[in-house]
């Protein structure tokens, strides 16, 4: 049986998994995914927790930050955490840190082309370090760099990754611009250093 938690039992760096709440965008997702024959299909978003109320997120306006409290309450989640502390105080950190620079630069927009894309499988390799160091070269220089919301879970998380000693396909075997939110669930739930530690219900905070 499923926990249910409440925003006192998450985490920053905690990956949060948004189940099909009913809008019109979500049963796009979940009808795009569900014609692929995509194995979890109602999970049709994906973030990462700064702290235990704040989603760092790439959605239509681009990367944001959302209080779970307030703009993402009638949201559900399945909740995965990563049992390597460092790397996932470092995934919060890093996400974080991405957001204030969007803030400056609003130049990380919504990848809507790689999003759809994304549908289409994942045989694609991770990018290397260099390569991973080149985005972060070209964010930090407010040039931008566009992602959708399982793309930068898993960016974040490969970064974070290989800063911490461990390869990116390690920890995930595909690309971050390749990965829809139905293929990082599958992943996810059966994964050697993640556990899902309970789901978000709706409204109950």
């Amino acid at each position: 049986m499923t926990t249910q938690l409440f925003c006192r039992d998450l985490r920053g760096g905690d990956i949060l998994l948004k189940v099909n709440a009913g809008s019109l965008t979500n049963r796009v997702i979940k009808t795009a995914q569900s014609m692929v024959r995509s194995t979890n299909p109602d999970v049709v978003h994906a973030g990462i927790l700064f702290d235990a109320t704040i989603i760092i997120e790439a959605s239509g306006p681009g990367l944001s930050a959302r209080d779970l409290r307030v703009q993402d309450k009638a949201f559900g989640y399945y909740v995965y955490r990563c049992s390597n502390t460092a790397m996932a105080n470092g995934a919060g950190t890093c996400s974080k840190m991405f957001f204030d620079i969007q803030g400056r630069t609003k130049a990380m927009k919504y990848n809507l082309l790689g999003a759809a894309g994304s549908l289409f499988g994942n045989n694609s390799r991770p990018s290397s370090r260099d390569s991973m160091d080149t985005v972060l070269d070209k964010i930090l220089q407010g040039k931008g760099h566009p992602f959708f919301c399982s793309q930068f879970v898993v960016y974040v998380y490969q970064f974070v990754a290989e800063q911490n000693g461990i390869t990116a396909a390690t920890l995930f075997n595909f690309s971050d611009a390749k990965v829809n939110p139905s293929i990082l669930a599958t992943s996810l739930m059966t994964h050697q250093l993640f556990t899902e530690v309970g789901y978000l219900m709706p409204n109950e905070r």
